[in-house]
């Protein structure tokens, strides 16, 4: 990659549009870019970065940061770089998230960020995710390789060269993406770890199982149970021993079954004698119960055969009662009609009443309606205008309510402007304070640096000598010889005071801009306020101006109120006429429904009056040939009669069936009595307390048998389950243990800890790998630089076998053949081989990432520290670099560069703030 042209926007320190054409460098060799401080040489290779990445090149800049704080607001922030990639050229376009003037009206609006990439056949890409997956695509590398490969910034130089192992671990896994060694050296250990506790939780476990067994104390295996339990034997004779215990009591558990066997036999037969004695004696009690129950049902047949005679002679009863009911249901029908005639003549009597009720309602009806519509025709009359009294209201408050609201906005405009004036004000304060501030560094900073120059010159002055040229001057001769000042800044505390300079300007022109933009507000503000005050007010000042609105507005309120009150008023008055108009026909016509129906009613009370005679005659004759006077009297005695006779069927049924069923009693207690002394017969009686004596001898033996029984049952199941998990553990205990020994072994290896040899993990071999590469690269520089004097060389043995080893660096000197740590090496010797590694390291980066193609870099100071002889090596190690297509921009504030290099962007602050750049070619 090589760029052709990069344009900046209002972006860093450049507040307008700046140009670089890099073609006006050439394809290759060396440039510098040099200039004031903070101008904006550092910022170059930050907007190249910004293009094409869309991040800046350091982690100390963010993109927030890019719009250019000396850049009007009309001014767009942006970066357009266009460059060309093996043959190809490219243009990208992007701008940050940046305020900008609005576009309509006043004010500032966001600009969202935004970017354009236009690829060699025309093709435009707008969105972010394409345009940055397009340039990835096409450089081959991302923006932390770019930064790695293209920039070796100020500040890197000393820590890859000094940094011990442990830190250039940290930096080659993110060079070389290393992370995946480290992440299995983490988890090999891990995974030891876990089954080394895993192993130690299968042993808890035996020893769980082991305290779980369980013996007879008589036996003559609890000496060894007590050994097994206190951890004294192996878990192999704990399973030996396990078997014998079961062995032993599972002969017992036979043994103790076979005499349960012997004597439950010699109980069943007991059994079955008590069994035998108890039925005899049952049988003897049956016999006398069974004796006395036939006296008893003997007795109870001749009392029920009595009854049923008595109840059978109520027969002549049932035919009299039946034919009683007969003739009274004969005459039911009779009884239906006067019910009906009666039901008829109450409900014409009901409906005449109702009738004569509703004709006086309906003639009082009619008086009342006339009276009321006479009343709303009147009042109709009274409402007839209020529709137009509203129109006329309704406007008059439009009216009022349009100069409410422009005398509101006057008095909101009065009050913004008041508190503009404050703003100001304080505005202008802080200004004063802030440029105070600024006189107040800027002085000491003039002060500090004289003094610091003048100690220079001391310093110069102590290390002359007479007949030895002065290397400013050239003079043989030092007759005055400079003093060296006391209390003389550092220069770290001179660029500390610098920078704390700097940021008061900053604030400065804040607080400027600040102050302005509030006078340019109120300025714009004031002439629009004094201009309504004149059209709503008159010509009146502007400190009465505001007591003036406010009473009209009072008063303006107050009249608004009042009509609005009249409108509400107005409308019911409306919505009272729109019902009176609703209401007139419907009376009207509801008086003349009333009149007709005066008529209807007449002559509905006449036809009901003469269908009641004939009603009253048939009910008159109905009554005299009934037997009772409703239908529910006679239906009471045919039911009451029905009731006798069905009582009386009932009694007879009822003594019949429990003549019967005494009768099979007594059938069925004879044979009883008959069988039982068929059984009795011949049979001999037990004695039946002896033998429950007996059997309650055997019971208690069998029962003692059988707990001890199921005592070593228990014992046995105990430690069978005890037995298999001792097994079963014992065997997964020796795989966790083998898999342990191998994973342990693994991990030792792959973290660097077997004992007797160098702490290398499995990573840091790997990043050896690299290192030696990289070491080579940067030694073919190196030996150009020192003039074969130094060799850069990775140390083979570790100072310490307790800390970590392998990327620790050793530097061995051709001059007198000792190889000794590059923490030794001199100031201007150390920045040598700092920048011989960092170039070695881009290169082995650009080698890493697959033939990416870059002809550009940056070198960003370290040169200051060089003498003479180790400038012209280092250039020129450079320029060997830097070859006919690849081209170096060294960014520096070395006067001797400028000598040496032709072609230089020099990049300056202008007074007004902001910079400016100018390519000399």
């Amino acid at each position: 990659m090589r760029p052709l042209k990069l344009t900046l926007s209002a972006f860093g320190p450049y507040a307008g549009k700046t140009d670089f054409d890099f073609d006006k460098l050439g394809t290759g060799g060396l440039y510098l870019i040099t200039g004031d401080t903070g101008a904006g040489k550092t910022t170059i290779f930050d907007a190249i970065t910004y293009a094409l990445y869309g991040d800046p090149s350091g982690n100390n800049r963010e993109v927030s940061m890019f719009r250019s704080k000396y850049a009007d607001l009309e001014t767009p922030t942006f970066v357009k770089l266009t460059f060309k990639y093996k043959d190809n050229e490219y243009t990208v376009k992007r701008n940050p998230e940046y305020e900008r003037a609005s576009q309509r009206g006043s004010g500032v609006t966001k600009q969202t960020a935004g970017v354009e990439l236009t690829l060699p056949d025309g093709k435009v890409l707008t969105k972010t995710k394409e345009v940055d997956t397009a340039i990835k695509n096409i450089m081959g590398i991302d923006k932390n390789q770019f930064c790695q490969i293209a920039m070796i910034a100020q500040g890197d130089f000393l820590k890859l060269l000094l940094a011990p192992t442990k830190d250039r671990i940290e930096i080659f896994r993110h060079i070389f993406k290393t992370k995946l060694y480290s992440d299995l050296q983490n988890k090999l250990k891990q995974e030891a770890s876990s089954l080394d506790n895993n192993c130690s939780k299968i042993r808890q476990s035996i020893t769980q199982y082991i305290a779980g067994i369980n013996c007879d104390e008589s036996s003559l295996h609890c000496v060894q149970v007590s050994k097994a339990k206190n951890s004294e034997l192996p878990i192999a004779e704990c399973i030996s021993l396990l078997e014998n215990l079961l062995a032993e009591d599972s002969q017992s558990e036979e043994k103790t079954a076979e005499k349960i066997l012997n004597i439950e036999k010699q109980a069943d037969t007991i059994k079955l004698n008590i069994q035998q004695g108890e039925s005899i004696s049952r049988a003897k009690i049956l016999l006398e119960q069974t004796q006395a129950l036939l006296e008893k049902l003997s007795s109870e047949k001749i009392t029920l055969a009595a009854a049923l005679d008595d109840e059978n002679k109520k027969s002549v009863e049932i035919e009299k009662l039946t034919k009683d009911s007969a003739t009274i249901s004969a005459q039911l029908p009779e009884y239906d009609e006067l019910s009906q005639k009666q039901a008829a003549l109450a409900k014409n009597i009901s409906l005449i009443e109702k009738n004569n009720l509703t004709l006086n309602k309906a003639k009082t009806d009619i008086d009342t309606l006339k009276s009321q519509i006479e009343s709303l025709s009147a009042e109709a009359k009274t409402l007839e205008k209020c529709g137009e009294q509203k129109i006329i209201l309704e406007n008059n408050i439009l009216s009022l309510n349009d100069r409410l609201s422009k005398l509101q906005q006057l008095l909101q405009s009065m009050e913004t402007l008041k508190k503009n004036h404050e703003e100001h004000k304080k505005a202008v304060q802080i200004y004063k304070e802030r440029q105070a501030n600024v006189d107040s560094l800027d002085a000491s900073y003039k002060k500090g640096h004289k003094l610091y120059l003048d100690a220079q010159a001391g310093i110069l002055a102590e290390s002359l000598e007479e007949n030895m040229p002065c290397p400013v001057c050239g003079s043989l001769s030092h007759p005055k010889k400079a003093s060296k000042p006391v209390d003389v800044p550092t220069k770290d505390e001179l660029d500390a005071l610098q920078n704390r300079l700097s940021a008061a300007n900053k604030e400065v022109e804040m607080a400027s801009q600040a102050a302005g933009k509030l006078n340019g507000a109120i300025n714009e503000k004031m002439e629009a306020t004094l201009t309504s005050i004149k059209e709503l007010l008159g010509d009146i000042n502007m400190n009465s101006a505001t007591d003036i609105a406010k009473e009209n507005i009072s008063e303006l309120q107050a009249k608004i109120k009042s009509i609005t009150k009249d409108i509400e008023l107005l409308n019911k008055n409306i919505s009272r006429k729109d019902s009176i108009e609703k209401i007139l026909p419907q009376s009207t016509k509801r008086l003349e429904e009333l009149q007709d129906s005066i008529n209807t009613i007449s002559n509905t009370v006449t036809t009901y009056t003469s269908e009641n005679k004939a009603i009253e005659e048939r009910i008159k004759s109905l009554k005299s040939k009934l037997l009772f006077s409703s239908k529910l009297e006679a239906d009471a005695k045919i039911k009451s009669n029905n009731d006798t006779v069905l009582k009386i069927q009932n009694a007879i049924e009822l003594a019949t069936k429990r003549l019967n069923e005494c009768n099979e009693k007594l059938a069925s207690t004879t044979a009883t009595k008959a069988e039982l002394s068929k059984q009795l017969d011949g049979k001999e009686e037990i004695n039946l307390e002896n033998e429950k004596i007996k059997l309650n001898e055997l019971e208690g033996n069998i029962r003692r048998l059988r707990a001890y029984k199921e005592e070593i049952h228990s014992r046995i199941v105990n430690n069978q389950s005890n037995y298999k998990n001792i097994k079963l553990k014992s065997d997964e205990l020796i795989e966790a243990e083998k898999k342990y020994t191998i994973v342990k072994s693994l991990s030792d290896t792959a973290n660097g800890n077997i004992t007797g040899k160098d702490k290398i993990m499995l990573e840091t071999y790997i990043q050896m790998h690299y290192f030696d590469r990289i070491i080579s690269r940067a030694n073919a520089r190196l030996v150009i630089m020192t003039g074969g004097q130094y060799d850069l060389v990775r140390r083979k043995e570790a100072a310490s076998k307790m800390g970590q080893s392998g990327l620790d660096l050793d530097v061995i000197d051709h001059y007198n053949g000792t190889e000794r740590s590059v923490k030794s090496l001199s100031g201007g010797e150390s920045f040598k081989a700092s920048l011989a590694l960092a170039l070695g390291l881009s290169d082995e980066i650009q080698s890493s990432a697959g033939g990416i193609q870059l002809d550009t870099m940056f070198i960003d100071e370290g040169f200051g520290s060089l003498d003479e002889d180790s400038l012209a090596q280092a250039m020129n190690a450079l320029a060997s670099l830097a070859s006919s297509n690849k081209l170096i921009g060294i960014i520096s504030h070395v006067g001797e560069l400028k000598q040496k290099i032709d072609k230089q962007i020099i990049v300056k602050k202008d007074k007004t703030g902001g910079s400016r750049a100018e390519i000399i070619a």
